[in-house]
Protein backbone atom coordinates (compact mmCIF):
# COMPACT_ATOMS: atom_id res chain seq x y z
CA UNK A 1 0.00 0.00 0.00
CA UNK A 2 2.83 2.43 0.86
CA UNK A 3 4.48 1.96 -2.54
CA UNK A 4 1.33 2.96 -4.44
CA UNK A 5 0.89 6.09 -2.30
CA UNK A 6 4.57 7.03 -2.77
CA UNK A 7 4.17 6.79 -6.54
CA UNK A 8 0.99 8.91 -6.39
CA UNK A 9 2.57 11.60 -4.16
CA UNK A 10 5.69 11.86 -6.32
CA UNK A 11 3.53 12.11 -9.44
CA UNK A 12 1.42 14.86 -7.83
CA UNK A 13 4.52 16.88 -6.90
CA UNK A 14 6.06 16.46 -10.37
CA UNK A 15 2.87 17.54 -12.16
CA UNK A 16 2.10 20.49 -9.86
CA UNK A 17 2.14 23.82 -11.72
CA UNK A 18 3.63 25.75 -8.79
CA UNK A 19 6.81 23.69 -8.66
CA UNK A 20 7.06 23.20 -12.43
CA UNK A 21 9.09 19.98 -12.56
CA UNK A 22 7.65 18.77 -15.84
CA UNK A 23 10.30 18.92 -18.56
CA UNK A 24 13.10 19.34 -16.04
CA UNK A 25 15.69 17.06 -14.44
CA UNK A 26 15.18 14.93 -11.33
CA UNK A 27 18.23 13.45 -9.64
CA UNK A 28 17.40 9.77 -9.31
CA UNK A 29 18.66 9.41 -5.72
CA UNK A 30 16.55 10.77 -2.86
CA UNK A 31 18.05 13.41 -0.62
CA UNK A 32 18.35 13.38 3.12
CA UNK A 33 16.10 15.74 5.05
CA UNK A 34 17.63 19.18 5.54
CA UNK A 35 16.92 20.29 9.09
CA UNK A 36 17.58 24.02 8.70
CA UNK A 37 15.24 26.88 7.87
CA UNK A 38 16.04 30.29 6.41
CA UNK A 39 17.06 31.70 9.81
CA UNK A 40 19.42 28.73 10.21
CA UNK A 41 17.54 27.43 13.23
CA UNK A 42 16.77 23.74 13.46
CA UNK A 43 13.19 22.88 12.68
CA UNK A 44 11.35 19.99 14.19
CA UNK A 45 7.76 18.84 14.32
CA UNK A 46 6.67 21.66 16.65
CA UNK A 47 8.21 24.34 14.39
CA UNK A 48 6.63 23.33 11.06
CA UNK A 49 3.54 25.39 10.21
CA UNK A 50 1.44 24.76 7.10
CA UNK A 51 -0.91 27.74 6.66
CA UNK A 52 -4.35 27.54 5.09
CA UNK A 53 -5.42 30.26 2.69
CA UNK A 54 -8.85 31.81 2.65
CA UNK A 55 -11.09 30.95 -0.32
CA UNK A 56 -9.91 34.11 -2.10
CA UNK A 57 -6.29 33.11 -1.51
CA UNK A 58 -5.25 36.25 0.32
CA UNK A 59 -5.66 35.80 4.08
CA UNK A 60 -4.58 33.00 6.38
CA UNK A 61 -7.27 31.22 8.34
CA UNK A 62 -5.44 28.79 10.63
CA UNK A 63 -3.20 25.92 9.66
CA UNK A 64 -3.36 22.28 8.64
CA UNK A 65 -2.97 19.84 11.49
CA UNK A 66 0.19 17.87 10.67
CA UNK A 67 0.11 14.63 12.64
CA UNK A 68 3.23 13.74 14.62
CA UNK A 69 3.08 10.23 13.12
CA UNK A 70 3.35 11.72 9.61
CA UNK A 71 6.46 13.66 10.59
CA UNK A 72 8.00 10.62 12.32
CA UNK A 73 7.34 8.42 9.27
CA UNK A 74 8.98 11.03 7.02
CA UNK A 75 12.08 11.19 9.22
CA UNK A 76 12.40 7.39 9.51
CA UNK A 77 11.87 6.62 5.79
CA UNK A 78 14.56 9.15 4.86
CA UNK A 79 17.28 7.82 7.17
CA UNK A 80 18.89 6.30 4.09
CA UNK A 81 18.98 7.56 0.53
CA UNK A 82 17.29 5.43 -2.12
CA UNK A 83 16.80 5.33 -5.86
CA UNK A 84 13.58 7.01 -6.96
CA UNK A 85 13.55 5.31 -10.36
CA UNK A 86 11.08 2.64 -9.27
CA UNK A 87 8.81 5.28 -7.69
CA UNK A 88 8.63 7.76 -10.56
CA UNK A 89 6.23 6.83 -13.33
CA UNK A 90 6.07 10.27 -14.91
CA UNK A 91 7.87 10.41 -18.24
CA UNK A 92 7.65 14.19 -18.47
CA UNK A 93 10.97 14.76 -16.75
CA UNK A 94 14.47 13.37 -17.12
CA UNK A 95 15.93 11.20 -14.38
CA UNK A 96 19.68 11.69 -14.09
CA UNK A 97 22.36 10.19 -11.86
CA UNK A 98 24.40 12.14 -9.33
CA UNK A 99 27.40 11.90 -11.70
CA UNK A 100 25.36 13.30 -14.63
CA UNK A 101 24.12 16.13 -12.39
CA UNK A 102 27.67 17.02 -11.38
CA UNK A 103 28.75 17.01 -15.04
CA UNK A 104 25.81 19.24 -16.09
CA UNK A 105 26.50 21.58 -13.18
CA UNK A 106 30.16 22.00 -14.20
CA UNK A 107 29.32 22.20 -17.91
CA UNK A 108 27.09 25.30 -17.48
CA UNK A 109 25.24 24.45 -20.73
CA UNK A 110 21.96 24.28 -18.84
CA UNK A 111 21.60 27.79 -17.33
CA UNK A 112 17.80 27.85 -17.50
CA UNK A 113 17.04 24.26 -16.57
CA UNK A 114 16.09 23.15 -13.08
CA UNK A 115 17.63 20.25 -11.25
CA UNK A 116 15.18 18.82 -8.73
CA UNK A 117 15.80 16.68 -5.67
CA UNK A 118 13.17 15.01 -3.47
CA UNK A 119 12.97 13.11 -0.23
CA UNK A 120 10.65 10.16 0.04
CA UNK A 121 7.24 11.14 1.41
CA UNK A 122 6.19 10.49 4.99
CA UNK A 123 2.60 9.36 5.59
CA UNK A 124 0.02 9.42 8.36
CA UNK A 125 -1.03 5.93 9.55
CA UNK A 126 -4.24 6.03 7.47
CA UNK A 127 -2.52 7.54 4.38
CA UNK A 128 -4.68 10.67 4.49
CA UNK A 129 -1.76 13.12 4.67
CA UNK A 130 1.84 13.23 3.53
CA UNK A 131 4.87 15.51 3.65
CA UNK A 132 7.83 15.60 1.28
CA UNK A 133 10.83 17.90 0.89
CA UNK A 134 11.77 19.41 -2.47
CA UNK A 135 15.01 21.14 -3.42
CA UNK A 136 15.36 22.93 -6.77
CA UNK A 137 18.64 24.24 -8.16
CA UNK A 138 18.88 26.26 -11.37
CA UNK A 139 22.26 27.65 -12.51
CA UNK A 140 20.60 30.71 -14.10
CA UNK A 141 18.12 31.49 -11.34
CA UNK A 142 17.49 31.17 -7.63
CA UNK A 143 17.36 27.84 -5.83
CA UNK A 144 14.81 27.01 -3.15
CA UNK A 145 13.76 24.32 -0.74
CA UNK A 146 10.36 23.59 0.76
CA UNK A 147 8.47 20.95 2.68
CA UNK A 148 5.15 20.24 1.00
CA UNK A 149 2.02 19.18 2.86
CA UNK A 150 -0.36 16.96 0.89
CA UNK A 151 -3.80 15.56 1.67
CA UNK A 152 -5.64 12.72 -0.02
CA UNK A 153 -9.13 13.74 -1.07
CA UNK A 154 -11.39 11.36 -3.03
CA UNK A 155 -8.49 8.98 -3.72
CA UNK A 156 -6.29 11.77 -5.14
CA UNK A 157 -3.37 13.61 -3.56
CA UNK A 158 -3.39 17.41 -3.50
CA UNK A 159 -0.67 19.82 -2.36
CA UNK A 160 -2.37 21.95 0.27
CA UNK A 161 0.48 24.04 1.68
CA UNK A 162 4.24 24.41 1.92
CA UNK A 163 6.81 25.35 4.52
CA UNK A 164 9.55 27.40 2.89
CA UNK A 165 13.06 26.44 3.95
CA UNK A 166 14.97 28.95 1.85
CA UNK A 167 14.86 30.88 -1.40
CA UNK A 168 18.28 32.14 -2.43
Amino acid sequence: MRLQHEIEVLSTVIKDKTYGMEGEFLIETSIEIVFKDRERKNFYFDNIFFPKLSPCGSFFQGSYNLQKETYNDWVSINNQRCLLTSLVENHQLTLISEAEYNQCNVNKNYPYRSFNRLTRPGFSPNFSQAIIQIYVYSPGAHDFGSILYLERVSQQWHIKSSYGLYNQ
